[in-house]
């Protein structure tokens, strides 16, 4: 596979009950660095909404500043956490759905993740985007008599050393 491929899950898919999840395309891609850049600049407003207008300003225009270093590249750690993040999932789910399905809306796509299990679109969903969930190990033995920790946690996938690492990480080869 390209590296193209290999950053899109090109040929990959997942399916929801009802619908069909289709790999990112590029125009995907910027659409989810736009939507990162959005939401980062609400938060911002939202929180500085409340400052006095000096301090409002000052907040405004560094953040403005940060955008122009392209924090919310793929591959960087700020678009990394934020598709990762729950708040991203009703749009980056709506992003796959809308390929095959181009009139479903973000509302519906939202109303997917409630009518179904969200845990297991979540997984598919971050799969396609290029995520691969690994199970955390526990910091500390369980005490006795107690399970141990099965969280789970979601890390950018960047071919090839990412792939390489979690082949290496769980015994398997690559190919």
């Amino acid at each position: 596979m390209s590296v193209l491929s290999d950053l899109t899950a090109a040929g990959d898919s997942a399916t929801i009950p009802g619908h069909v999840l289709s790999p990112p395309r590029l125009l995907e891609w910027a659409e989810a660095e736009q939507e990162a850049q959005r939401q980062y600049l609400w938060s911002v407003a939202d929180a500085a909404g409340a400052l006095p207008a000096a301090a409002r300003d000052s907040m405004y225009q560094r953040a403005v500043d940060n955008l122009k270093t392209s924090p919310f590249a793929f591959g960087s750690a700020a678009f990394d956490a934020w598709a990762t993040s729950a708040s991203a999932l009703p749009f980056l789910l709506w992003m796959l759905l809308r390929i095959k399905e181009p009139r479903i809306t973000r509302a519906q796509a939202a109303e997917l993740l409630i009518q179904n299990d969200a845990r297991r679109i979540m997984g598919a969903v971050l799969d396609l985007w290029g995520y691969r969930v690994q199970k955390k190990a526990p910091l500390r033995p369980p005490a006795q008599g107690s399970a141990p920790s099965t969280g789970e946690a979601f890390s950018p996938a960047s071919p090839p050393a990412a792939e390489e690492a979690l082949d290496s990480a769980t015994g398997k080869s690559a190919g």
